[in-house]
């Protein structure tokens, strides 16, 4: 890779700063001073400075940001508010929402600029579970779960096996493995609720923890690792 993509993709400036930079003798490949925007870079193997700062580059990005209510999963709307407002230090990567919230929805939401990573985790086939807290409008009666779990009629076709679990009387903990439109709340018209708030928990075996609404954090490698590895 040039070493001048190399440094814009990073996020220390667009290709033309970054040239100067170069060309001002402020960067340094390994322990030499480069002037050459085009110098070759092994991403395996050599290390680069600006200044006394060693500049890290990651080919993708994954962040998880706990959506709140008001907020479009969209990268931009002209009437709206979208989740790209409450991110900040990727402006120089095109990242993208793996697995839209509805509005109104909250919780576990991903982005990334990694296209593949998207494909695998909603791709239906891979069956990566998607866990939401439900809460519904009247009190849900027990023998109602097995209906839940069992294929529901949607679009023309069934959906897959779900999981749910009873946990108050008006909340159900729901996780289903593929993404409809609407597909949670449809569920439950189905069998004679109305969802009054939906959560997102967790995506495979990646929880929200304690992050805060609004807040975000990047994947660790082993979090990236284990969604990949979903089959």
């Amino acid at each position: 890779m040039r070493l001048d993509r190399y440094l814009a993709n990073a996020g220390v400036g667009t290709r033309q700063e970054v040239k100067k930079l170069i060309r001002k003798g402020l960067v340094m490949v390994n322990d030499t001073l480069v002037t050459l925007a085009d110098t070759a870079i092994d991403l395996d193997k050599d290390h680069v400075y600006v200044g006394d700062q060693e500049i890290i580059y990651e080919e993708y990005v994954y962040v998880l940001l706990h959506k709140p209510e008001g907020y479009l999963s969209a990268t931009e709307d002209r009437h709206d508010k979208t989740v790209m407002e409450l991110i900040e230090g990727y402006e120089h990567r095109e990242l993208h929402i793996v697995g839209r919230l509805d509005k109104d929805t909250t919780g576990f939401l991903l982005l990334t600029d990694d296209g593949q990573f998207t494909h695998h985790l909603t791709s239906p086939k891979h069956h990566i579970g998607k866990r939401y807290r439900v809460t519904l409008n009247s009190t849900f009666a027990l023998n109602d779960l097995e209906k839940l779990m069992k294929p529901i009629s949607m679009d023309g076709e069934l959906t897959l096996p779900s999981e749910a679990s009873m946990l108050e009387e008006k909340v159900v903990l729901l996780t289903i493995y593929e993404g409809k439109h609407h597909q949670v709340k449809r569920m439950f018209e189905r069998i004679g609720y109305e969802v009054t708030q939906l959560h997102r928990e967790a995506i495979g075996e990646i929880e929200l923890g304690s992050l805060m609404k609004g807040e975000y954090r990047p994947l660790t490698k082993e979090e990236v690792k284990k969604l990949k590895n979903v089959s």
